[in-house]
């Protein structure tokens, strides 16, 4: 499986690539939306995982442009963030779709989503 990850704080990343090389899937990496975007332009990707608060373009708006696009309408979405107000991230969620996890979450958490969810 390919997995987007878009964090710009450094320390998730290096996690997020830890855990799941782990469980066997391959990691992409980009540091905002406007990154991501790019990258969707030429890589297949089965799973997105993205920050809400960064630079440039935030999770949000990343997440509606790639729910835009027909070829990533369905694919799943891990919303990460570390905002206590989660009324905007719930709004645009899609419980069928889409998931929610609030830093700093456990990486045993990370790991049954990936051993669940996206086997």
């Amino acid at each position: 499986m390919r997995i987007l990850a878009v964090e710009d704080e450094p320390e998730y990343l290096e996690m997020l690539q830890e855990v799941i090389k782990s469980v066997g899937h391959s990691i992409i990496i980009a540091t905002n939306g406007v990154e991501a975007l790019k990258i969707l332009e030429r890589e297949k990707i089965d799973v997105v995982m993205s920050d809400v608060l960064m630079p440039t373009m935030g999770g949000i708006e990343f997440h509606e442009r790639l729910r835009a696009r027909p070829e990533f309408a369905n694919t799943p979405f891990i919303f990460l963030t570390g905002v206590n107000n989660l009324q905007e991230v719930k709004a645009v969620c899609q419980p069928d779709r889409d998931l929610l996890l609030q830093k700093p979450f456990p990486v045993d958490k990370l790991l049954q989503i990936f051993a669940g969810r996206f086997k």
